[in-house]
């Protein structure tokens, strides 16, 4: 773009160069009021005969008033801004007159010295489209799995990983089998099983024969009682082993010592540290199994804009380099507190994953809506362009003239809503923004294709 500009500038500053020099030949010197001593004092600080910034005073530039009034702040009775009219507010605090305030860049016109140059230059425009917003909070944001639907899987009796049955990024169903340990407490606990399944059945047996005995007098109660104790005790002892081999995976068979660990939840293999002979402990992660069909968005708040924010609210989630259409959902939760160190209160969403888009630890940008819809214009991204700490949108007022509107903009996309004094319908600069902007910027060479004027100056 800098060096397509250069060669616009060389070429076309030959071509309007004595166009501009014969139009300010011909323009009459300007006439310069007299000042009083208040004046005189105010315009050494920037400031007009009325004590205003000179850029903003609607009685030396009255084509601002269209500004002011459009947004509300306007004293009717002496034709100044209700803000900082110089009678209502004697002495009081004047705004300070910057190259980003709104009304010092509307007031500004980019006219084409020539149609020649101004179809050289490549502008571009589109009609602004009729659409609704919502008011919104802009805050950054990362990606989490959700943790009511991440796994781990670990050995709960300590082993030798014999076969790994399961790869790294895997799609795996709930009881799917993934790793196959070896281990000689299980050998123990399976050899302990078996055991007391034969104590059991003796007991069984005997407990019988006492209940016989005690049919025909030969045996005491007492006898009886000790055989149901004995038989309790041998049924306690063999759940005792089963639940432990079903614990640690173990088939209560043969005492081999191995046993398989299975996916304890349906979803992706999203880390698997475990590779054959890892002696594997409760305290060391095999595999983690994660259902990414629903992420989180944890979105840092502002804490200014933390009353703002409701559950339920909607929430579009934007990613770095992803060229598909944002993410949608819902918050569902905001945290109680604020971050101490960075001020910011944490949201999180529940973002739908069907195609995987989402991962976790990615960086992005969440637009909260905050408020209910409202009708707004819907231009194209590139239309809107960055003013020092403002956006603004090149409006075609006619041919060879454009008229800077100072927006906000609402979300991200190809097409984006703007709040601001453009209106469906109205032709908006596309491709040659960025050449209009230098031509705005304060202290822009720009491409010397392009005068900036400001309504009512000389």
């Amino acid at each position: 773009m800098r060096s397509r500009l250069r060669l616009l500038a060389g070429a076309l500053l030959v071509l309007g160069a004595a166009a501009c020099d014969t139009e300010r030949a011909q323009r009459p010197p300007a006439a310069k009021p007299a000042p009083s001593a208040h004046g005189a004092s105010a315009q050494k600080a920037g400031r007009c005969e009325h004590g205003l910034p000179v850029e903003l005073c609607t009685q030396c530039n009255p084509s601002l008033a269209v500004v002011f009034k459009s947004k509300g702040d306007w004293c009717e009775d002496h034709g100044f801004p209700e803000s900082f009219c110089p009678i209502c507010k004697p002495g009081g605090a004047l705004p300070e007159v910057g190259d980003t305030d709104l009304a010092a860049i509307e007031a500004r016109v980019v006219r084409f010295r020539s149609p020649e140059i101004e179809r050289a230059a490549g502008i571009q425009t589109s009609l602004a489209q009729a659409g609704e917003a919502a008011s919104a909070v802009e805050c950054t944001a990362r990606i989490a799995f959700d943790t009511d639907r991440v796994a781990e899987v670990r050995a709960i009796v300590p082993g030798i990983v014999r076969r790994v049955r399961t790869e790294l990024g895997a799609e795996v169903k709930r009881g799917a089998a993934l790793f196959e340990l070896e281990s000689t407490r299980v050998g123990e606990i399976q050899g302990a099983l078996l055991a007391a399944r034969e104590r059991v059945r003796t007991a069984e047996a005997n407990l019988a024969r006492q209940r016989e005995l005690k049919t025909n007098e030969i045996a005491s109660a007492r006898q009886v009682e000790v055989a149901e104790q004995e038989l309790a005790t041998a049924q306690a002892e063999a759940r005792t082993a089963e639940a432990a081999l079903r614990m640690a995976g173990a088939a209560p068979s043969a005492p081999s010592g191995r046993y398989t660990l299975s996916a304890p939840i349906s979803g992706s293999i999203v880390r698997r540290p475990a590779v054959v002979g890892l002696f594997a402990t409760e305290s060391e992660s095999l595999a983690t199994v994660a259902d990414t069909s629903i992420m989180w968005a944890l979105c840092d708040v502002r804490e200014s804009d933390a009353s703002r924010v409701e559950l339920g609210q909607r929430v579009v989630v934007s990613v770095q380099g992803d060229v598909e259409a944002p993410a949608e959902g819902r918050l569902a939760w905001i945290a109680a507190e604020v971050d101490p160190r960075t001020r910011t209160v944490v949201a999180r969403a529940d973002i739908p994953n069907p195609n995987g888009r989402l991962r976790a630890n990615q960086f992005a940008v969440a637009r909260i809506e905050a408020g209910a819809a409202r009708a707004a214009a819907v231009v194209p991204r590139a239309a809107v362009q960055r003013v020092g700490e403002r956006e603004v949108v090149f409006v075609r007022a006619s041919q060879g003239v454009y008229q800077p509107r100072v927006v906000e903009r609402l979300g991200e996309g190809p097409t984006v809503s703007v709040n601001g004094r453009v209106k469906p319908g109205d032709a908006v600069v596309t491709t040659g923004a960025v050449l209009l902007r230098t031509e705005l910027m304060p202290g822009s060479i720009g491409a010397g294709c392009c005068e900036i004027e400001t309504p009512g100056a000389d």
